[in-house]
C-alpha cells in the first residue's frame, strides 16, 4: 500500500496552520488545562484532514492480476490456423491464476471482440463472429484490444499472425499501446501455402478506335502445373472463351478483339482451373472507351411500339439498339455505353429498382441522355409514381385536377403470412402506401391483411387521413398461415353495396389456398355490381394459375412478380389505371407554349394527336407542346449532367394519330435525340491511382492551372454512390481517397465549373484489383519482430507466461480520500464547537487527575509531618536549656527506666504544651498557605 498527493501544494498549508496553533496556546486568556490541550489536538487534526482532501490524498493498492487480450489473425493468409489459435488460447486460459483476466479479439478486414475481458474465462470453443478475411487489419485489431483494458489493469497483449498486414500500422499502434504501459507480443503464424492458379494482371487500351483489333494482356502466376479454361468478358457479352495449358511460374497471354461499337466499355477476365484452392485471385477488370457514333438504346414496351422512331432516326448519324424491357442491363457501365435512352411504352413494373436507380445515376452524374414517351404503359399508368424515372424526367406521375376524377373505391388485400417476411412484406407495405398517396381526399379506401385469418388494417369507408392510414399499413408484420378465400370475399362484401363509379380490388399473394371454394361465383357476383379484381402472384411458390384465372374473370390485370422491388410500381400502376382520368383520349391539336429552337418545326402547324398521358410539369421544365388542358404533350429539362424529354403521347400512331406520318417527324425527333445526348466536350484530365489495402488514391491533374471548381462522383458497378472527396492540393492538381472491399470497375466522373455553370467534363474508370491478402507471401517475420519491439515485448515461441506480470508495468487500484477525510474534519470540527460551547468531566482524563491529587496529597502530608516533627525537636532542645538541677535523695533510674514512668512522661510535656502548641501551629498554618497558593497556580 502506498500514498498519493495529487495536489501536494497544499502541503504548504501547515505552515500557517502551525503558527496559528502556536499562537492559541501561547494565549493565557484562553481556556486553561486538559481542556486547552484538546482543544488545540482537535483543531490541528480538523486542519491536517482538510489539506490532506485539497491534497488529493489517494491510497494506492498494488494490482496483482494481469489482463490479457489476444488478437488473433482470421484473414485468408492464415485461415487453416484458426484450430491452432484455438488450442494455443485454452493452453494459456489453463495457466492463468484465478484473479487473472482474459479476452479475445478477431480481426480480418476490421476487429471485432470475440469474449470480452474478464476472469470468468476458462476456455473458447470456436470463433463465433464474422470477420472479412480479404484483408488484415492488426492496427485494428491492436486499438480495440487496448480500448478492453482499464486504467488500472496490467496489461498483455498477444498477437497471432503471420504479419502480412494491408491494412491499417501495427507498428504505430503497438508504440502507443507501449507508452501506455502496456506490453505487446507476438506469436507468428505460417502463411498458409495452397496451389494456386492467380491472374496478376490484365491490360486493355484505355482509348480503341472503332473497328480496331484491340491487344488483350494478361498475365498469370501458377504454382502448378496444369490446364486453365481464359474467359473475357466485355460489357456482359463473352467474346474470349478459351483452353491453354499453364505452366508453374509466370505465364504471359494476349488475345486480340475487334470492337465494333462506340462507347465507354468495361473488360472482365476470369481464369478457371484444375487443381486450383484459391479463386478470390482469380478475376481481374479493365476499361476502354471507343469513340464512334452517338448510339442510342431505344426500349420497347411492346413489339414494334418504336419502329417509327427507329425509322426516324436512321437517317441520322445516330447508332440506335433496340431491345425488349426484358433484356435491360443490370450494370451500371452497360449504360454508360449509350449516350442517350429512349423508353417507348416501357411499364415500371417490369424492371428493377435498382435498374431504374442505375439509369437516373447515369443520366445524373454522366450525363446519358433519357427520353421517355407515353402509351398505356407509361407515365402514371405505367406504375413510375416516387420512382427514380420519375426523378429524372421534367414531369410528375401525379396529375392536377383530381377532383374531375370519377368517385373510386379502392381495396387491397395484402398476404402477410409468414414466407411474406423480411424484403417482401417491406415492398408490400411501402407499394400499398405509394397506392394511399395516389388517391383523394374522401376517395373509398380499405386494406385488408391477412394471414390465415383476416386483419382488418384500414376500415373501409372516405380517405380522411392519409398519413393515417400509410401508417397503420406501415405497420403490417407477416406471421402466420395463408388462406386467400376469406379476405377476398370480405373485400367483395364491403364494396358490393357502396354507390361508386369504380370499384377495384388488388390482391397481392405469394402462397396458395384451398381451391375447392366457389372463386368464380364470388368473382362473377362482385363484377355484376361493377367490382373488378387484379392480383399479383410474388415469387414462384404462389398459386399462379388460381391467381391469373382470378385475374380474368374478375376483368383485371395478373402480375408475376419475380423481384420484389417491382410490387411498388405494379400497386401504383393499378391505382392510376383505374381512375382512367390519366389517359385524355379526346382527339385534339397541340399548342406551341413558348420560344425554343424547336418551335421552327411547327411554322405550318401541328398534326391532330388522339391521346396523351396527363401529367404536371415540374418547376424549372421547359414546356414545348401543350394539350388543350395545358397539360404537357413534350417538356424537356436538365437534370444533373444529363439532359431528359418526356412526350406523353405515343409513337405507334394509335394515340400520336397524324403525327407519325406527319413531314417533320423525323427531324422532330432527330433534334428530341440529338438535344438529349451529352453536351460538354470532354476535358483530357490525367488520373492516376494508388492502392494502399484496401484504400484506393486518386490523383488528377487537370490540363489547365485555371480557377476552376472540380467536382467528382465516384459510382460503383452496381449503381451505387461510393463516397468520395476531391481536394485541391496545388493549381490544377487535386487528391482524393476512397475505401472499397470489393474489387471491380468504379466510374468517376468530374464535372468542372465556373461560377454556376457547368463548362467541362471527363469520365474515366477505376480498377480496385483483389486484395494482396490472396496472393500468397511467406511470412512477414521482420513485420512481427518490428510489433514486438514497438509494443515492447518479443517474438515469442510458446504461450506459457502471457498471464506473467514479469516486464508489466506495476498498477494501482487508486482509493480517493476526499469525501472521508472532509467527513471526518467536518466531525471533529462539531466536537471542537461542542467542547467550547459545553462543559465535560473528562472521563476519560480521570486517572491523569486523581494521580496528579494523590501525588499532591502525600507531598502535603510529608510537609506537615516534617513541620510536626520539627516543633517537637525544638520544644525538647528548648527544655533542655531551661531544667534546673533537682536534689533527690532516691538513687537515679536508668534511662529506660525514667522513659517508661508514665507520670513523668505525661507531665514534661504538659508543661511546655502552651508554648511549643503555639510555636507548631504559626508555622503549620504558613505551610498551609503555601501549599494552596502552589495548587492554584498549579490549576
Amino acid at each position: 500500500m502506498a500514498l498519493q498527493v495529487d495536489n501536494p501544494i497544499w502541503l504548504l498549508a501547515f505552515i500557517p496552520v502551525v503558527l496559528v496553533l502556536f499562537l492559541y496556546v501561547k494565549d493565557t486568556s484562553m481556556i486553561v488545562g486538559a481542556r486547552k490541550i484538546i482543544l488545540v489536538a482537535v483543531r490541528a487534526t480538523v486542519f491536517t484532514l482538510v489539506i490532506l482532501a485539497l491534497a488529493g490524498v489517494h491510497i494506492l493498492w498494488p494490482i496483482g492480476h494481469v489482463a490479457t487480450a489476444f488478437v488473433v489473425d482470421r484473414s485468408h493468409s492464415v485461415a487453416t490456423h484458426e484450430q491452432t489459435a484455438l488450442e494455443n488460447i485454452n493452453d494459456a486460459l489453463h495457466l492463468k491464476a484465478p484473479e487473472d483476466q482474459a479476452g479475445v479479439i478477431t480481426t480480418g478486414a476490421e476487429a471485432m471482440v470475440e469474449i470480452p475481458l474478464s476472469d470468468h474465462v476458462n476456455s473458447i470453443e470456436a470463433f463465433e463472429t464474422e470477420t472479412n478475411p480479404a484483408y488484415t487489419n492488426l492496427g485494428a485489431g491492436l486499438q480495440l484490444a487496448g480500448s478492453l483494458f482499464s486504467a488500472n489493469d496490467q496489461g498483455r497483449i498477444v498477437v497471432m499472425s503471420d504479419g502480412n498486414e494491408n491494412i491499417g500500422d501495427a507498428v504505430r499502434q503497438a508504440d502507443y499501446l507501449h507508452e501506455q504501459g502496456y506490453i505487446v507480443d507476438v506469436l507468428p503464424f505460417s502463411s498458409v501455402y495452397k496451389d494456386d492458379v492467380a491472374l496478376s494482371s490484365f491490360n486493355v487500351p484505355e482509348n480503341i478506335y472503332l473497328g480496331e483489333q484491340a491487344k488483350l494482356s494478361m498475365t498469370i502466376e501458377s504454382t502448378i502445373d496444369t490446364t486453365s479454361r481464359i474467359r473475357i468478358i466485355q460489357d456482359g457479352e463473352t467474346i474470349i472463351n478459351q483452353t491453354v495449358d499453364v505452366k508453374t511460374g509466370t505465364n504471359q497471354l494476349s488475345f486480340s478483339h475487334l470492337v465494333s461499337s462506340a462507347g465507354f466499355h468495361t473488360f472482365k477476365a476470369e481464369i478457371t482451373a484444375a487443381g486450383d484452392q484459391v479463386i478470390e485471385n482469380n478475376q481481374l477488370a479493365a476499361y476502354a472507351e471507343t469513340k464512334g457514333l452517338p448510339h442510342v438504346l431505344l426500349v420497347e414496351g411492346k413489339p414494334e411500339a418504336a419502329s417509327n422512331l427507329e425509322a426516324a432516326l436512321d437517317a441520322s448519324a445516330v447508332r440506335v439498339e433496340t431491345i425488349p424491357t426484358e433484356l435491360l442491363p443490370t450494370e451500371l457501365s452497360n449504360y454508360l455505353n449509350y449516350d442517350s435512352i429512349v423508353f417507348s411504352n416501357v411499364s415500371a413494373h417490369m424492371m428493377s429498382e435498382d435498374q431504374m436507380t442505375m439509369i437516373e445515376r447515369a443520366v445524373k452524374d454522366f450525363g446519358v441522355g433519357f427520353v421517355m414517351t407515353g402509351g398505356d404503359q407509361s407515365f402514371g399508368v405505367g406504375g413510375y409514381f416516387k420512382t427514380p424515372i420519375e426523378q429524372l424526367l421534367p414531369v410528375d406521375m401525379d396529375i392536377k385536377g383530381k377532383k374531375e376524377m370519377p368517385s373510386l373505391g379502392l381495396m387491397m388485400v395484402v398476404d402477410k403470412s409468414g414466407s411474406m417476411s423480411g424484403a417482401k412484406i417491406s415492398h408490400a407495405r411501402e407499394a400499398a402506401a405509394r397506392s394511399i398517396e395516389l388517391l383523394r381526399e374522401q376517395d373509398t379506401l380499405g386494406v385488408i391483411a391477412f394471414d390465415s385469418v383476416p386483419w382488418q388494417i384500414v376500415e373501409t369507408g372516405p380517405l380522411d387521413d392519409k398519413e393515417a392510414a400509410m401508417n397503420k399499413v406501415r405497420s403490417i408484420i407477416a406471421s402466420g398461415g395463408t388462406d386467400i378465400f376469406t379476405p377476398t370475399a370480405q373485400a367483395y362484401d364491403q364494396l358490393m353495396n357502396l354507390e361508386l363509379q369504380r370499384k377495384h380490388i388488388v390482391l397481392l399473394t405469394d402462397g396458395q389456398s384451398a381451391t375447392s371454394l366457389n372463386y368464380q361465383e364470388m368473382i362473377e357476383d362482385g363484377l355484376a355490381d361493377g367490382v373488378t379484381l387484379s392480383t399479383v402472384a410474388i415469387g414462384t411458390d404462389a398459386d399462379s394459375a388460381l391467381l391469373e384465372e382470378m385475374s380474368q374473370l374478375g376483368n383485371g390485370r395478373f402480375y408475376q412478380v419475380i423481384n420484389d422491388s417491382s410490387i411498388p410500381t405494379i400497386l401504383s400502376r393499378e391505382t392510376a389505371l383505374i381512375t382512367r382520368t390519366y389517359i385524355e383520349d379526346d382527339p385534339f391539336y397541340p399548342k406551341i407554349a413558348g420560344n425554343s429552337d424547336w418551335n421552327g418545326h411547327f411554322e405550318n402547324g401541328v398534326p391532330q394527336m388522339n391521346a396523351y398521358i396527363a401529367t404536371t410539369p415540374k418547376g424549372r421544365a421547359q414546356q414545348m407542346l401543350v394539350s388543350e388542358k395545358d397539360d404537357p404533350v413534350l417538356a424537356r429539362w436538365q437534370y444533373g449532367l444529363g439532359k431528359t424529354v418526356a412526350w406523353t403521347s405515343d409513337l405507334s400512331g394509335e394515340w400520336a394519330g397524324d403525327w407519325p406520318a406527319w413531314a417533320n417527324w423525323s427531324n422532330l425527333w432527330n433534334d428530341v435525340v440529338s438535344w438529349s445526348l451529352p453536351q460538354y466536350e470532354t476535358e483530357a484530365y490525367q488520373v492516376e491511382q494508388t492502392v494502399e489495402g484496401n484504400q484506393i488514391t486518386l490523383d488528377v491533374t487537370a490540363p489547365d492551372s485555371d480557377p476552376s471548381i472540380l467536382d467528382a462522383t465516384l459510382i460503383s458497378d452496381a449503381g451505387e454512390e461510393v463516397e468520395f472527396n476531391l481536394q485541391p492540393k496545388a493549381p490544377g492538381e487535386y487528391q482524393g481517397t476512397f475505401e472499397s472491399n470489393e474489387p471491380g470497375v468504379y466510374f468517376l466522373q468530374l464535372s468542372e465549373q465556373q461560377g454556376d455553370e457547368i463548362v467541362g467534363s471527363f469520365k474515366t474508370g477505376i480498377i480496385v484489383p483483389y486484395s494482396q491478402e490472396y496472393a500468397f507471401t511467406p511470412t512477414n517475420q521482420r513485420l512481427l519482430e518490428a510489433i514486438a519491439t514497438s509494443g515492447g515485448g518479443q517474438v515469442i515461441e510458446s504461450i506459457d507466461g502471457v498471464f506473467s506480470n514479469e516486464g508489466l508495468a506495476p498498477r494501482y487500484d487508486r482509493q480517493n480520500l476526499f469525501y472521508l477525510l472532509l467527513t471526518l474534519a467536518l466531525l471533529l470540527f462539531l466536537l471542537d464547537v461542542a467542547l467550547r460551547r459545553f462543559r465535560f468531566s473528562f472521563a476519560f482524563l480521570g486517572n491523569v487527575n486523581k494521580v496528579r491529587k494523590e501525588k499532591q496529597v502525600k507531598q502535603s502530608k510529608a510537609t506537615e509531618q516534617r513541620s510536626s516533627q520539627l516543633g517537637q525537636l525544638r520544644q525538647a532542645s528548648k527544655k533542655k536549656t531551661e531544667r534546673k538541677p533537682v536534689e533527690t535523695k532516691e538513687p537515679i533510674q536508668p534511662v529506660r527506666e525514667l522513659s517508661e514512668k508514665k507520670p513523668v512522661a505525661k507531665q514534661q510535656p504538659k508543661q511546655d504544651k502552651p508554648a511549643s502548641s503555639n510555636a507548631g501551629e504559626s508555622r503549620e498554618e504558613k505551610m498551609a498557605r503555601l501549599l494552596k497558593a502552589k495548587n492554584r497556580r498549579s490549576k
